[in-house]
């Protein structure tokens, strides 16, 4: 039986290279080649034990995109499939999480968003190594795909370096969604705090849907000049005292402070810092702690007296199809944001140098 390469994430702190057995494929099942898998910082905040809700041990990588190589003859039509009928040779992307069950209270009651369902069948990156065969992650040459997978079929001129951003872009659409609800039109001032992929993609979802001023902070001069060339107006240098930094927003915004404010940079600290910039009745978006970094003190108080309103961020993933019509519009240099591709051989490497001054977005091309 033919095998495929992995990395297993053992226990925090520990990796393992295996082969695991390609399993048959069921009849309502397919397998995917990998073509490349984006390293988020979640899974390096995975591998360092900030997430509890994991069980080790497992394949990481849900950000992946690759080829269809067999399916079941029932398969097509037990998946969500979004560009017509599944077949092999189909180039993709997958959403990490499955559709929902229908039953749970989220199903029922927030159904436009089947990623907070509570009895998914799977969430691929995620689900424990003892679940049958474990090729569940994308630090794998190939990716098993259960029913009631989403599945989105890729333009066939779309470049790796685009495609592989469309999970992060995720994001980033659904951080832009939350930008326009409520009365919150077309030109508003919005700050970023952090310009690390997810930040770009951000970036690229506000300038696509008609943000005004975009303000962007990072602590690194390297990530600040990325944002530049996706488009912000104003670059602020995090490590400069607070209260320079909030005077020159303030200065920037009428001495109000931004409409909106997304903290991006995964830091329990710069959420303390979204509450104070953002403006009195403003809306702060908390994006970027999707992991358990720590805590941080803040005051009740000033949250009421602001008016604040502050929501999070976690897409559905209906929204792919929309991000990969931005992707293929934007005339923003997005494939910029991918710095290094690395073999899957070299996943360690890849892994360490993810979250670094030097390092974008980074890609396992199997």
């Amino acid at each position: 039986m033919a095998k495929s390469r992995t990395w297993v994430m053992v226990e925090p702190g520990k990796l393992d290279a295996r082969e695991l057995e390609i399993p048959k494929v069921a009849d309502d099942s397919a397998l995917l080649k990998m073509e490349a898998s984006g390293i988020c910082g979640t899974d390096k905040h995975v591998f360092l034990g900030h997430f509890p809700f994991v069980k080790f041990p497992f394949i990481a990588g849900h950000e992946f995109i690759g080829t269809i190589v067999e399916m079941g003859p029932r398969a097509s039509e037990n998946m969500i499939v979004y560009g017509g009928p599944l077949k092999v040779g189909d180039r993709v992307a997958v959403a990490p999480g499955s559709a929902g069950c229908g039953k749970c209270f989220f199903c029922l009651h927030v159904p436009e968003n089947p990623g907070l369902c509570l009895n998914r069948s799977i969430v691929y990156g995620f689900t424990p190594l003892n679940r049958e065969h474990g090729l569940w992650g994308g630090y794998s040459d190939y990716v098993y795909l259960l029913p009631r997978t989403y599945i989105f079929k890729l333009p066939a001129d779309m470049p790796m370096k685009k495609a592989i951003l469309i999970e992060p872009a995720a994001t980033g659409a659904r951080a832009a969604q939350h930008c326009f609800e409520n009365s919150y039109d077309v030109g508003r001032s919005v700050m970023i705090l952090g310009a690390g992929p997810i930040g770009m993609m951000m970036l690229m979802a506000l300038r696509f849907s008609g943000a005004g001023l975009i303000i962007v902070q990072d602590l690194f001069p390297e990530r600040l000049e990325m944002a530049r060339r996706m488009g912000a107006d104003v670059l602020i240098d995090g490590k400069r005292p607070f209260d320079e930094r909030q005077k020159q927003v303030k200065e920037l915004t009428s001495g109000m402070g931004p409409d909106i404010v997304i903290e991006a940079a995964g830091s329990p600290s710069a959420f303390r810092e979204a509450l104070d910039l953002t403006r009195r009745a403003g809306k702060l978006i908390e994006a970027g702690n999707f992991t358990d970094t720590g805590n941080t003190e803040i005051k009740p108080f000033n949250i009421c007296y602001q008016d604040l309103n502050i929501v999070g961020c976690r897409y559905s993933p209906l929204i792919f199809e929309n991000v990969i019509t931005m992707l293929q519009r934007t005339p923003l240099p997005i494939e910029e944001v991918v710095t290094h591709t690395f073999p899957l051989d070299e996943f360690p490497k890849a892994l360490e140098l993810t979250g670094s001054k030097d390092a974008g977005k980074i890609v396992i091309t199997p």
